[in-house]
């Protein structure tokens, strides 16, 4: 036989020729120490035939292409890339094992690439959010606001965040070319990729007494270094606190409700529901939570897990939002493992609801304050615009500060 799929099905081709079909199809594989036994019905069977479909493909492909053809692995992944592709599901992937093992480095902080957080992608490219510091996309000259519109000369239109990630994130001293849309200008920069280490949480007290802490990602060590954060700048006396979740595009839920925890006081963070609607897990809040005025910062880049935040500190009534309307994804995605080759597949398996049973999947969470940047700061990095000239900083911060002035009176 050609493939394993050949031979199991041949295998059992011949068992159907003695066996009863209507009352199933049972299979004996005998060894040394006990006997084995596989039950098929007729539609398993029907399932599995199905699959020799597939086989011949790739026979055909590797026996009759003019060109010398990928690999048989190549082409099985390549197929299951093409089923991911037909979901009705812009945020499902398949990842190679060495794909995954990628992926999750980038999401820890601790990754090879270039330095910089990217936006999700629209029809023209990614957007660069922000550049970080001492890091190889700084020294290229990459800004926040540009648009990352190819990368090696493949086009950057609505792909999947986690694609222009892992085309963008090589291995080190590993080269890329980045076309950039700035203005009106279109640029081609070349960056090569080193070993990065990056926080996800910074922090800073305003006058003795506002709390500011920015969180850039839900990934890595954010909900420790949220949560030393916050002690830091309780001990200094912090009398009011403003959290930034402007430009961040997600990450973990269990980060999110981490965070969450540490901030509010019991009751239910976010609740999440798959297709049926017996599926579903509600997570909560034990602590106590900071008692003190609180703000949150959004912008129209603020998404999944920054959102969550948002509005559950909203829905609590344990502080305000301030900003633009946020991005709008209200689904979870989960990654299972498959066994047969250690690969692994992300499927949006959930929608998720704040507190007051909202669901904000393609609206946003509506700030209570809404206040915009001026045009000439939209394109900056949030730790690159003066704090003087920030507008929707210094609407949170006069929000808290009244409120913990009028506490203390």
């Amino acid at each position: 036989m050609k493939s394993w799929v050949r031979t199991i099905l041949y295998f059992l081709a011949v068992i159907l020729i003695t066996a009863s079909v209507t009352a199933g199809i049972t299979v004996s594989i005998l060894n040394q120490q006990r006997e084995d036994v596989v039950v098929l019905s007729a539609e398993e069977y029907a399932e599995i035939s199905q699959l020799l479909f597939l086989d011949e493909i790739i026979e055909r492909v590797q026996s009759e292409s003019l060109n010398d053809p990928p690999s048989r692995e190549e082409l099985l992944n390549a197929a299951a890339e093409g089923i991911v592709a037909a979901l009705d599901d812009p945020y499902a992937a398949y990842y190679t094992a060495e794909e995954y093992e990628a992926y999750l480095s980038n999401i820890n902080g601790q990754y090879n690439g270039i330095g910089i957080l990217v936006g999700q992608p629209d029809a023209q490219g990614a957007p660069v959010l922000d550049v970080y510091d001492e890091t190889p996309a700084a020294e290229a000259g990459i800004l926040p606001g540009d648009i990352i519109t190819a990368v090696d000369g493949a086009s950057t239109s609505n792909l999947l965040l986690d694609e222009v990630a892992a085309a963008i994130n090589k291995e080190v001293d590993e080269r890329i070319v980045l076309t950039l849309k700035r203005d009106t200008e279109t640029l081609e920069v070349e960056v090569t990729c080193a070993a990065l280490n990056l926080k996800r949480v910074t922090s800073a007290l305003f006058n003795q007494r506002t709390g500011y802490i920015r969180i850039s990602m839900f990934s890595g060590n954010c909900a420790t270094e949220f949560s030393d954060a916050i002690k830091d700048l309780t001990d200094r006396g912090m009398r009011s606190l403003v959290i930034d979740l402007r430009n961040n595009p997600g990450g973990s839920l269990t980060d999110v409700v981490s965070i969450a925890d540490t901030l509010l006081g019991k009751g239910t963070i976010v609740s999440v529901r798959g297709r049926l609607e017996a599926e579903g897990k509600e997570y909560s809040s034990n602590a106590k939570g900071v008692e003190v005025p609180m703000a949150v910062l959004v912008n129209e880049n603020s998404a999944s897990a920054s959102e969550i935040l948002a509005a559950a500190v909203q829905d609590f009534e344990a502080g305000i939002v301030v900003g633009m309307t946020t991005y709008g994804k209200g689904v979870v995605q989960t990654t299972m493992q498959i066994e047969g080759n250690r690969a692994w597949l992300k499927l949006t398996t959930d929608a998720y609801y704040t507190p007051k049973g909202a669901n904000i999947d393609g609206t946003g969470v509506t700030p209570d304050i809404e206040i915009d940047l001026p045009e000439e700061l939209k394109g900056l990095a949030i730790d690159e615009i003066e704090q003087d000239d920030d507008a929707q900083l210094w609407a949170a911060l006069d929000y808290v500060r009244a409120l913990a002035n009028e506490t203390e009176e």
